[in-house]
């Protein structure tokens, strides 16, 4: 029995975590995205939760509880919003990351 309740809890734990998705530092995150274009941030990041065009110069990607604060104890952040501009060549890069 005992063994059947172990085997029970380690199977749990694996859902818990898998379902977590990938979840990066700031600084890391930066690295990841920044002066990327927007199918270069998809490839690394993912598709993110809601996206902001009303303006094609200047676009807004917001991610959700993707990233955390290392100089805040670790604090995971409600939102990321990354800001593309266009740049040399009229291509949209992310020139900006917010936090929050």
């Amino acid at each position: 029995m005992s063994t059947r309740v172990g085997s029970t809890l380690l199977l749990a734990a694996a859902l818990l975590l898998g379902a977590c998705g990938d979840i990066h530092s700031r600084s890391d995150f930066n690295t990841m995205v920044m002066n990327k274009s927007e199918d270069e941030v998809k490839a690394t990041a993912g598709k993110p939760a809601e996206i902001d065009n009303s303006n094609p110069d200047r676009v807004i990607w917001t991610y959700k509880l993707e990233t955390f604060d290392v100089d805040n104890g670790n604090k995971r952040d409600d939102r990321t919003m990354l800001i593309f501009e266009k740049g040399a060549g009229g291509k949209l890069r992310v020139t900006n990351i917010q936090y929050g």
